[in-house]
């Protein structure tokens, strides 16, 4: 794909576009290796497993135990305690656009999305609606802060960006504005907050969603997710083909390939160690493909 042609850049945009937002909450999905939709996996060594799902919002790692892995779909959250090897689906009904995990136990999860907005107890086993406070239950957007579990941010569609310093049970209008395409937040130590959108650029807050000022991108790479670390300064975003590593702050970034191709739309990062994270890519199967590297994305494989 020519990357410098305004119509192949609009393509990928569009089947993106439908990756992110088809399916509605009442899609359905089976996951698993391989998905019976897509061709047994190829790349020996380097690709975990293979997702069917009608579209690919979130992930989060344990911070507890890292071989505890959640996905999140319109039609709920899958999870994996293998380390993204095999998937099952668990007890929740509802679009999980955004998901976190609040608290060094691995305990505490909050998803939220169209209209849901959960909250489980036991590490993403169980989940039980909460009612949230928030000025809108289009939720396109939610992140944890990693150090601090009472940080919660969300993002309210037509109503801007919220934070919670009590856990989900008051929230507070933050100043900083955000694009109406944003689809991704992801939160760092500090008060460090990142935003990602259907537009393909990066977003960085450094005081806790007061402001926001663009982050440095490679050019012409489409950026629609973006996975902050539990270091201050060390964090991913999902480009076509590879991910985009950057140890200041998403100031400059090096481009990483990923096995197979297909645009990274999601990923999560081990908050016990930064150069652990986990990637989805779609590729031309539309199968959501699982990788996982241990050096940032230098190269993948099970570890």
């Amino acid at each position: 794909m020519l990357w410098g042609g305004v119509l192949a850049a609009a393509a990928v945009v569009a089947i993106v576009a439908t990756a992110r937002l088809s399916g509605g909450s009442g899609g359905t999905a089976a996951t698993g290796q391989p998905a019976n939709n897509a061709a047994a996996a190829t790349a020996k060594g380097a690709e975990l497993s293979q997702i069917k799902a009608a579209d690919f919002h979130s992930m989060a790692v344990s911070p507890a135990d890292p071989n505890v892995i959640l996905f999140g779909h319109h039609a709920g959250v899958q999870r994996s305690t293998d380390g993204g090897r095999t998937w099952n689906t668990v007890s929740v009904s509802g679009d999980a656009m955004g998901m976190g995990f609040a608290g060094a136990d691995g305990k505490v999860v909050f998803a939220a999305g169209h209209d849901t907005f959960v909250r489980s107890d036991d590490g993403g086993q169980t989940w039980k609606p909460v009612s949230s406070g928030l000025p809108g239950t289009d939720v396109h957007g939610l992140a944890t802060a990693p150090d601090d579990p009472k940080v919660v941010y969300a993002y309210v569609v037509g109503a801007g960006l919220f934070r919670s310093n009590d856990g989900g049970e008051k929230w507070t209008k933050a100043p900083g504005n955000l694009p109406g395409d944003t689809m991704t937040l992801s939160a760092g130590p500090g008060g460090r907050l990142y935003a990602a959108g259907m537009g393909g650029n990066i977003l960085r807050s450094d005081d806790a969603g007061a402001t926001f000022k663009p982050a440095g991108k490679p050019a012409a790479s489409l950026a629609m997710a973006v996975m902050a670390s539990a270091v201050p300064d060390v964090v991913y975003a999902g480009a076509q083909g590879a991910i985009l590593f950057s140890n200041d702050r998403g100031a400059t970034w090096e481009k990483r390939a990923v096995p197979g191709g297909g645009q990274v739309l999601l990923g999560a990062v081990n908050p016990a160690n930064p150069m652990d994270v986990a990637v989805v890519s779609i590729q031309a199967d539309s199968a959501g493909h699982v990788f996982r590297s241990t050096d940032g994305g230098a190269t993948w494989g099970p570890g």
